[in-house]
C-alpha cells in the first residue's frame, strides 16, 4: 500500500521573513521513489521559499543513497538523516517510505549541515560541530538554536558518546537531540561513509524539548497508561517552552523499545500527542534504537525506552 501525505506548513501571510517549514511523506517499498515524492510535497509546503536544510528519514530497505535525488530537485542543499525502522506520520508508525522536512530560514538566521566518518562517535560529533561552526558568518561562544543528530548503531550511547563531546564545542544553549538509528545508512556528505550527521539552526527561533523517561530493560512489561501519560507530558513541556510563539514544527523521536512495549496502545499514545498540537502544525517523527537530548529542562541521559518531543517556534508575522 502506498500512502502520500501532502506537505504541511504553518501560514506566513504577507511576509518572507519568518521560518518556513515544508513536510512531505510518501510510503513505498522503493525508498528512492518515496524520497523523490516526499521532497516534491515538502517543497510545495515552503510556498516558494528556497530550503536551507533538509532532514531525510527513510524506513524499509534502503536501495541507495537518496541525497543526490533530493539535491537534483532542490539544488545544493545540506541534507542530514538516515534510515530507521519506522516513520511516525499522521497515520501512526509506517514501516516503508520516506519523510522529508525542509526548513527555510528567516532574516538573521543561519543553518548548517555536516556529516563525518570515523571509528569514534565522539570524534565524529566534534568534527561535525567544527564544520558547522566554520561555515557560519559569526561564531558566538555559545550558539543558541536547535540541533538534530543521527548516528549509526554500534558506536556507543547518544548521550555519552555524541552529546557530551558535542556540547564542548556547541555550548549549552544549542538544544540538541541525538537519534541512534536502526540502520548503518546515514545521509550526509563526508569524505567516506558517514557514521553520523547533524543539522543545526542558529537563530532567535524559540525551541522546546520534552522528555519522557523509559523503563528497565529487564523484560518487565511497563505500565502502558503511564507510558502514554509520560509522552503527553513531554509534548506539553516542549510546546510550553515556546513561550507563546507559534509552533512551526513538532518532531517526536521515540525509541523502538517504547513502541514495542506499548503494543496496541501505540496508536493511543500517538493520538494523545497529536491532540496537544495545533492541527495546522506539522507533527511527525521516527522510531530509533535510542534517543537522548539536552537543553532547557532536559539532561543528556541514556534510558531504555525513552521519548523526546521537539518543538520549533517562530513569532507570528506582523
Amino acid at each position: 500500500m502506498m500512502i502520500d501525505q501532502p506537505a504541511v506548513a504553518t501560514p506566513e501571510v504577507g511576509t518572507q521573513k519568518g521560518l518556513r517549514v515544508g513536510v512531505g511523506f510518501s510510503s513505498h517499498p522503493d525508498t528512492i521513489w518515496a524520497a523523490v515524492r516526499a521532497t516534491a510535497m515538502a517543497r510545495t509546503g515552503l510556498q516558494g521559499a528556497t530550503p536551507d536544510l533538509v532532514l531525510l528519514i527513510t524506513a524499509g530497505v534502503p536501495s541507495q543513497d537518496a541525497v543526490p535525488m533530493i539535491r537534483g530537485a532542490l539544488g545544493p542543499v545540506g541534507v542530514a538523516g538516515g534510515a530507521t525502522s519506522a516513520i511516525l506520520t499522521h497515520n501512526g508508525a509506517v514501516g516503508n517510505g520516506a519523510l522529508v522536512v525542509c526548513l527555510a530560514n528567516g532574516d538573521g538566521a543561519v543553518s548548517g549541515v555536516a556529516a563525518a566518518p570515523g571509528k569514534s562517535l565522539g570524534a565524529a560529533s566534534q568534527g561535525i560541530a567544527r564544520l558547522i561552526l566554520s561555515g557560519w558568518p559569526f561564531r558566538m561562544r555559545y550558539p543558541r538554536g536547535l540541533g538534530l543528530a543521527f548516528v549509526q548503531p554500534g558506536f556507543g550511547s547518544p548521550a555519552e558518546a555524541f552529546l557530551a563531546p558535542w556540547r564542548v564545542l556547541m555550548g549549552p544553549k544549542m538544544r540538541t537531540v541525538c537519534s541512534v538509528l536502526g540502520s548503518p545508512m546515514i545521509y550526509g556528505s563526508a569524505p567516506a561513509e558517514p557514521i553520523a550527521s547533524a543539522a543545526c539552526l542558529e537563530a532567535a527561533y524559540s525551541t522546546g524539548l520534552g522528555y519522557a523517561g523509559g523503563f528497565p530493560a529487564d523484560g518487565t512489561l511497563p505500565d502502558r497508561d503511564a507510558l502514554v501519560q509520560g509522552s503527553v507530558e513531554a509534548a506539553v513541556a516542549a510546546l510550553k517552552r515556546l513561550e507563546g510563539d507559534a509552533a512551526r514544527l513538532v518532531l517526536v523521536i521515540e525509541s523502538s523499545a517504547r513502541h514495542r512495549a506499548l503494543g496496541s496502545a501505540a496508536s493511543r499514545e500517538w493520538a494523545a500527542i497529536r491532540t496537544e498540537v495545533d492541527p495546522r502544525t506539522p507533527c511527525v517523527g521516527w522510531l530509533c534504537e535510542g534517543v537522548a537530548a539536552y537543553g532547557r529542562g532536559v539532561r543528556p541521559v541514556d534510558v531504555h525506552g525513552s521519548l523526546v518531543v521537539v518543538a520549533l517556534g517562530d513569532a507570528p508575522p506582523r
